[in-house]
């Protein structure tokens, strides 16, 4: 993703990988079902996974750039630490989404609507991930 980095500048790289995660999530929610195949989930498990893996590096790297040298160490810790914090209060939302949906149903219709839910959830933290990247580039075209 360096490469595409470099030839292309950050913006088509970034909203591009972010549109195959967000796509990814789709796919795993529309599957939410018990009659998926494990292959058809793995598929928009692999998708999320691609998009998210390769969009994270290029966002450090493009919002790196814009930092003055000298703070550039503190730009990088801060990143380590809000990839940490965004890590445990994803895994915290998550177990909330399918402990709410275990109240009183059976494990398996709990499992698959708290999976709903927290595939709803990280949907919408992604969309929003995406549209401030859109909003950064536009200002920054402007500027």
């Amino acid at each position: 993703m360096g490469v595409l980095l470099d030839r292309f500048g950050p913006m088509r790289p970034i909203l591009s990988t972010m549109a195959l995660a967000i796509v990814g999530i789709l796919l795993m929610l529309l599957l939410m079902r018990p009659s998926a195949s494990v292959r058809m989930i793995c598929v928009g498990y692999i998708a999320y996974m691609v998009g998210f893996s390769m969009a994270y590096p290029n966002t450090m790297t493009a919002s790196m750039s814009v930092i003055p040298a000298s703070m550039q160490p503190d730009g990088n810790a801060m990143f380590s630490t809000f990839q940490q914090l965004a890590g445990a209060v994803g895994t915290t939302v998550m177990s909330i989404c399918l402990g709410v949906a275990q109240a009183g149903h059976s494990i398996t219709a709990a499992m698959q609507r708290g999976g709903h839910v927290a595939f709803i959830v990280l949907l919408v933290v992604f969309l929003g991930a995406f549209l401030a990247n859109i909003r950064a580039f536009a200002a920054r075209r402007t500027a």
